[in-house]
């Protein structure tokens, strides 16, 4: 008997598993890695063939889990359905915290208190079935479908086969999918099977408050995370000019690169967002009077085809850039304060480097060997520290040693990375996405909309890479803890490279403790839908063979 088929079978499912407090990096992605290799187990299926639903270990000990429905061995078209199991933590729920992982309960203390809410919340409070609950949109709805999809596989209805993943630390550092990339490259050898559609299960996100629409994806929008380390001269407070202060020159760079549309890609009607600020802050670690020489300024960057060099090319351009205006303006307040002081102003020069040059630099004066140990003593000495402030810090004592070059900004750098990756025009997404679009429209005469790239970062991002050597080159030479601390498989991520597609339910508030998810049109459009778009990928593909 199917459990997961109905509203009421999915609804309880739903619920089992947004009830596990599985937040990025804590115990609760252990024991969410477990309930789901069990939950599975339970199907026929998989009591016939117990090993081909698996645990597959992370390096550090956490799990992601695959399950494979094969029905007939002689069939090599493969459906991977793609999803994650962390979430993000429950601060924001305040003092309802304790309800966050009840989606009953807090959606009854919730109705009660409607009047805290929004009217975009309470309207849709008024218009249907929601559910309130962290991560009941972000992802747990996804996973809950794409088990419903496995079990509907189970009874052979698909016309090929149905490989299931699930990660953990997708909302961090995709860590679950970097391993999961070789995964599956590994379970393709080992099962003799051909992917033909990467299936994601995102959420469709709304666009604006108040938008109804529901989206469908065949990308998703990639992310880097340039740094620049500002290492100016120290001084007394009570001689600023002889000094260059890093908050200043850091300042400058926030100003140069903050909603710059200079670094907006278009793709169709399609647009990135414009670059923002993620951390700034000085590099003093006490108080005292002597200025702060070092500070770090670090940016969000939104991508689709810019290729990595050109964005190297441009950032350390507008680095140049801010570097004369610091120049020039600290020339004409010295020349200012001259005519106040007798002293003679001197134009200062700031260089501008990538970290690579000042890695350079650093092997030149100090040798290959001690550069080695100080990166090793770093990172023993910090086994737990946060990827960014590692790097950060790094950079700093680079920098330190090769202070006879400063003042300096120097270009890095930080962990995450996510390319960018569109299907749009690949001949199998193309002809499916046409036919969900059409039969969304005829079947339930809702207007789905194809969206080139998913805006909230996804794992789909590593499903493939199509970046050459050299380009690649010019962002891993100067990304500190690239191949250390932080691992990127782009061999394995060539050699899939599997045509990618979204298909996810309408939820509402990712991240924010209104989180919600409409359970009606989970079951009355979204499901069929999906078990429409898998057909059809299967029909098509022969028909492309």
């Amino acid at each position: 008997m199917l459990k997961w088929q109905t509203k009421e079978g999915y609804k309880k499912l739903l619920k089992d598993l947004v009830s596990i407090p599985s937040i990025t990096h804590h115990d609760g992605e252990l024991f969410m890695a477990e309930h789901l290799h069990h939950t599975l187990s339970t199907l026929d299926y998989f009591t016939k063939h117990p090993d081909h639903v698996r645990h597959h270990p992370l390096p550090d000990g956490r799990k992601l889990i695959t399950a494979f429905v094969q029905n007939d061995p002689s069939i090599k078209e493969t459906i991977i359905l793609l999803s994650h199991f962390d979430v993000v933590s429950v601060e924001d729920f305040g003092e309802w915290k304790h309800l966050a992982f009840r989606p009953e309960e807090l959606t009854a203390k919730i109705i009660k208190n409607k009047d805290l809410l929004h009217t975009f919340v309470q309207d849709d409070l008024n218009s249907g079935e929601w559910l309130f609950g962290r991560g009941i949109m972000d992802m747990k709805a996804g996973v809950a479908l794409h088990m419903s999809m496995i079990e509907k596989a189970t009874t052979g209805h698909f016309k090929g086969n149905v490989l299931m993943i699930s990660v953990p630390d997708e909302e961090v550092h995709s860590e679950g999918m970097l391993t999961g990339v070789s995964v599956l490259r590994q379970l393709q050898e080992e099962y003799d099977i051909k992917y033909i559609t990467c299936l994601n299960g995102e959420p469709s996100f709304t666009k604006y408050p108040g938008d109804t629409s529901s989206y469908m994806y065949t990308g998703s929008t990639g992310k880097i995370l340039p740094g620049f380390l500002c290492y100016g001269k120290e001084t007394h407070v009570g001689e600023p000019l002889a000094g260059m202060n890093g908050n200043v020159m850091a300042a400058e760079i926030t100003r140069e690169l903050e909603w710059n549309v200079d670094y907006v890609e278009k793709f169709r009607e399609e647009a990135t967002p414009v670059p923002t600020n993620l951390i700034q802050k000085d590099l003093k670690d006490h108080y005292s009077v002597q200025i702060p020489h070092a500070a770090v300024t670090l940016f969000n960057l939104m991508l689709f085809n810019r290729s990595l060099s050109d964005i190297t090319e441009m950032l350390k351009n507008s680095a140049k850039s801010a570097a004369l205006r610091l120049e020039d303006r600290l020339f004409e307040r010295s020349k200012n304060v001259a005519e106040i002081v007798p002293f003679t102003p001197k134009k200062e020069s700031i260089k501008v480097l990538t970290f690579n040059e000042l890695y350079e630099h650093a092997v030149t004066k100090y040798g290959q060997e001690e550069l080695d140990r100080r990166e090793n003593m770093l990172q023993t000495n910090n086994p737990n520290a946060d990827e960014r402030e590692l790097t950060i810090q790094y950079v700093f004592e680079l920098a330190s040693l090769c202070r006879d070059i400063s003042p300096m900004i120097v270009l890095f750098y930080t962990p995450p990375f996510y390319p960018a990756v569109c299907s749009s025009d690949h001949p199998l997404i193309k002809a499916t996405s046409d036919e969900v679009v059409n039969h969304a429209k005829n079947t339930f005469n809702s207007e789905l909309v194809n969206v080139h790239y998913f805006s909230g970062l996804s794992d789909l991002s590593y499903i493939g890479f199509h970046g050459d050597s050299r380009d690649l080159s010019s962002f891993t030479s100067n990304f500190p803890l690239l191949g250390s601390r932080y691992h990127i498989p782009f061999d394995d991520m060539r050699e899939l490279d599997i045509p990618v597609i979204n298909i996810g339910p309408l939820g509402k508030d990712a991240h924010q403790w209104t989180e919600r998810l409409e359970i009606n049109k989970v079951m009355d459009e979204t499901h069929p839908l999906i078990i429409f778009a898998m057909e059809t990928l299967f029909n098509q593909a022969k028909n492309q063979i």
